[in-house]
């Protein structure tokens, strides 16, 4: 006697719960869109990489003048000529937790009402976020003195308020970057006995609750590099002379995406070349060229 079986028509899984949310289509982050981390030493090109970005607006926490020769992004607070914050419309300011809240608050108008807006918010850099911080937690819970409070619950409060910074901006259609300095730190192998190893600026505790939540975490890195050019030389009557060779030092700017000394630190969701060289000009596009073709590439 032969078996038979019975097949069930109906709908699928994507048709059945499809009154519940978006399923089985692909959904992805351009670059600009993404929650990220960049991380680098000092002078090795992080911030004149984010002031190249024409669609960013950039919270000068650092407090610093721009890096950029000729900067795309929207920086706030300035700077002014006597080099102290200065607000829109040039009148001086003092930042603080509060204010950069209002800001905050200002963006999310902006998406709520769907007016222009940037597409991507910098916090640059942590290290001074931190410290803002830490005085605006200070000041709610009514001291004067941050050692007054009980340590591990003020750094929750901290961690939590720069987190929720950064999620509140996404939930309204932000992409965002924080910006962390690396030092180099000196780790004991025995005795005499040391490695160098970069280091963020930030605690440990505090990078375990941003990493998993990262897409992209890139690190900023410069070498000085000796160049040999041809010059050509005018010669008699205007015609070309004879060549000259010159010897010219330049810096060149690196994004590394994978660096054995750097585990644990930098990931990328998407197959970027383990280093980019970034061009002084046009540095997100750049990037974001890259970024776009390598995604394209894994969808493939």
């Amino acid at each position: 006697m032969t078996q038979t079986q019975d097949l069930a028509v109906g709908k699928t899984g994507v048709q059945k719960y499809s009154g519940l949310g978006f399923s089985g289509q692909k959904m992805v982050h351009p670059p600009g869109q993404l929650l990220g981390l960049l991380v680098g030493m000092p002078g090795t090109g992080k911030s004149s990489f984010i002031q190249s970005n024409p669609e960013a607006f950039i919270i000068n926490a650092d407090g610093t003048s721009t890096t950029n020769p000729n900067p795309q992004a929207c920086i706030w607070p300035g700077v002014t000529s006597q080099g102290e914050p200065m607000d829109v419309g040039g009148s001086k300011m003092v930042l603080s937790w509060e204010t950069i809240k209002k800001k905050k608050e200002q963006l999310i108008s902006l998406s709520k009402n769907n007016q222009p807006r940037p597409q991507t918010i910098v916090l640059d850099s942590l290290g001074p976020a931190i410290q803002l911080m830490k005085d605006h937690v200070t000041k709610k819970a009514g001291r004067e003195n941050w050692k007054e409070l009980d340590g591990r619950r003020a750094w929750d409060d901290v961690y939590d308020g720069l987190l929720r910074f950064s999620l509140d901006l996404r939930r309204h259609g932000y992409g965002f970057y924080y910006v962390c300095h690396l030092v180099n730190a000196k780790i004991p192998l025995g005795d005499d006995r040391y490695t160098i190893r970069p280091e963020l600026t930030i605690t440990d505790s505090f990078y375990k609750r941003l990493f998993p939540m990262f897409e992209l975490v890139a690190a900023f890195e410069s070498d000085w590099v000796t160049e040999s050019k041809q010059i050509q030389m005018p010669g008699v009557g205007g015609k070309p002379g004879p060549k000259r060779t010159e010897t010219i030092k330049s810096q060149k700017y690196y994004m590394t995406i994978n660096d054995e000394t750097l585990a644990g630190i930098t990931k990328c969701r998407v197959d970027l070349p383990d280093r980019i060289e970034l061009p002084q000009k046009a540095a997100w596009s750049s990037f974001e060229g890259q970024y776009i073709s390598a995604q394209q590439k894994k969808d493939d």
